[in-house]
């Protein structure tokens, strides 16, 4: 095992830090050089696509031995980021619903892709989060044995395995070839699938709600 892998690159505090940076640069730029609304979506996109997209650059080459060492190196402590997760996600969300209803951009179609955009990241960074999750509710404490979720393979998960669980989730509203058999595990799932629920039922909304101002406008 090759220390890259055994050892991410960037730490999740360090990728929500530059996802937060990232994202007020890009908000702060396009609000002060073409409109406040517009930078503030700009902002809520940048930063959640950057969030998903370190996270998936970090995550997903590691094997089932480094996803382990990583979940036990990162002190996840899954109660506190599944609320803090819910909170951001919901947030953004609503603020992109708030921001498009109060119509006070003057750029219509960019407004439009750009909230677009926002919620889709946002959606994303939501399942990426609650992936990680699932992988610390899975290796638990050092010591501990892992298990939790029934994988129907002989090899240990990775991270990626954890992503189809949770995108899965995200889109389905329920495992597919998985079956959990730990009840911590099944109730995550369930909040999960009914905020996964709330977010979707909104993003499809937002999106009728756009495509009718382009049409009509």
């Amino acid at each position: 095992m090759s220390p890259t892998a055994s050892k991410p690159v960037l730490s999740v505090t360090t990728r929500a830090a530059l996802s937060v940076v990232i994202g007020a640069v890009a908000g702060g730029s396009v609000g002060a050089l073409v409109d406040a609304t517009l930078g503030v979506l700009v902002g809520i996109g940048a930063a959640a696509a950057v969030f998903v997209a370190t996270g998936w650059a970090t995550l997903w080459p590691l094997d089932a031995g480094s996803t382990r060492a990583t979940v036990q190196r990162e002190n996840f402590r899954p109660r506190v980021a599944e609320v803090v997760v819910a909170v951001i996600a919901l947030s953004g969300l609503v603020a992109i619903v708030a921001l498009l209803v109060a119509g006070r951009s003057g750029h219509k179609d960019a407004g439009a892709a750009a909230a677009l955009f926002a919620a889709f990241a946002v959606w994303a960074a939501l399942h990426l989060t609650y992936a990680t999750q699932y992988a610390a509710q899975y290796y638990g404490d050092p010591g501990d044995e892992p298990g939790g979720i029934d994988w129907n393979a002989d090899e240990a998960p990775a991270y990626r395995d954890f992503f189809y669980f949770s995108y899965n989730l995200g889109m389905t509203y329920q495992v597919s070839d998985t079956s959990v058999s730990s009840q911590g595990i099944r109730s995550v799932v369930l909040r999960h699938c009914l905020l996964s629920y709330v977010f979707g039922t909104l993003i499809l909304a937002t999106a009728i709600n756009l495509v009718v101002g382009i049409v009509s406008g």
